[in-house]
């Protein structure tokens, strides 16, 4: 059927094959083709928050809501992304790497959980699935994941490799999607129990400077490193203009308390800054990297 097709429609065929060979990643060294499925995903799910924080508000303004949550499709499409192109650039090797950095972060989730159902009397409410409370509640909870990756693994068929190259947006993506993560959990094992919201807000703000900075440094070494860091920044501030910033100013009101208003202000303001110093960082970063050095 599909050579009956082809032979019908050829023009079809070829765009269809030129599409195939355009958007599929080039072949990479296995941790970076770990990296750049990362990336892949950490990308993804940008464009679908950022699309879910539009619906949001449309549902807002025409006061109805949806029967069913829509974030669980931001780790679906993530995870299958992420397990695509790991595969597809890197072979299994690379996609044991994804996945193992995948259940690294599930791991790390395991502490709060644990802090929150002792806090709250065994109960952890979750609109989006079950009781996370009990080991098979926290499992059952990963479906998102599991059903991503086993998509991910079967479309990872249709994918045509680019030959050997570098992927360069998606290891920007994929190094600042690791920063990120890093500092978000080291945020979580040694400030955020012990500090008040503004200091808490404060050291948010700086990680998340931080880890653009890292970015950026990343991309200054890669080809169209400066360009691409540009890229990954604006689409690093999509859900931020259409669903955090939003929440973010409808949270904000008289009734709130000063240092929750402080907390709430920085945290609001560190994704723009963020983004500009991974722009920033990338091209100062690139430009030390031609110029001579003069003999001692």
């Amino acid at each position: 059927m599909r050579d009956g097709l082809a032979r019908e429609f050829p023009e079809a065929g070829r765009a269809v094959a030129w599409t195939r060979a355009r958007i599929g990643p080039w072949t990479e060294p296995v941790v970076w083709a770990a990296i750049s499925g990362i990336g892949a995903g950490f990308v993804l799910g940008l464009f679908l928050q950022a699309v879910i924080g539009l619906v949001n508000q449309a549902l807002l303004a025409a006061r109805s809501e949806l029967p069913f949550a829509l974030f669980p499709l931001v780790t679906i499409a993530g995870s299958a992304a992420a397990a695509a192109v790991a595969l597809g650039a890197g072979g299994p090797l690379a996609l044991a790497l994804e996945l193992a950095y995948s259940a690294l972060g599930i791991a790390l989730r395991i502490p709060g959980v644990m802090t929150f159902c002792e806090r709250s009397g065994g109960t952890f409410p979750n609109s989006l699935g079950p009781d996370q409370c009990t080991a098979v509640g926290f499992l059952a909870s990963l479906w998102p994941q599991f059903v991503g990756i086993g998509l991910g693994i079967a479309l990872s068929r249709t994918i045509t490799t680019r030959g050997s190259g570098v992927n360069s947006l998606l290891r920007i993506a994929g190094s600042l999607a690791i920063a990120l993560t890093i500092l978000s959990e080291v945020w979580t094992l040694t400030i955020a129990q012990a500090s008040d919201a503004l200091t808490s807000g404060l050291t948010i703000a700086a990680g998340i400077a931080a880890a653009g900075v890292a970015a950026g440094v990343v991309a200054a070494q890669l080809p169209r490193g400066v360009r691409n860091a540009t890229v990954v920044a604006i689409i690093w501030l999509l859900p931020w203009l259409t669903l955090q910033l939003p929440l973010a100013l409808q949270s904000l009101g008289p009734s709130v308390p000063p240092d929750i208003v402080s907390a709430i202000t920085v945290t609001m303001v560190a994704p723009p800054i963020a983004a500009a110093l991974l722009v920033l960082s990338a091209a100062i970063a690139s430009r030390a990297r031609f110029i001579p050095r003069e003999a001692a």
